[in-house]
């Protein structure tokens, strides 16, 4: 759903289970949220401090990528 998140995951070489800690929720609970695409404001700017970037490229939809 969010490539550039998931692409900074592998960079990174997080596990689904450093993803959730880094928002504080569960492994399970972060495979649903990105499953879904639901994530709270706060769990978008936790992310977007913990890489660095700005919310507009780390959640960044698949449809909106193949328009550029």
């Amino acid at each position: 759903m969010y490539p550039n998140l998931l692409e900074q995951k592998a960079f990174h070489k997080l596990t689904d289970e450093d993803m959730g800690k880094i928002i504080n929720v569960s492994r399970n609970s972060y495979s649903q949220k990105i499953k879904s695409g639901r994530f709270y404001q706060d769990e978008c700017k936790k992310y977007c401090d913990y890489f660095h970037k700005l919310f507009e490229f780390l959640f960044q939809m698949e449809e909106m990528q193949s328009a550029v």
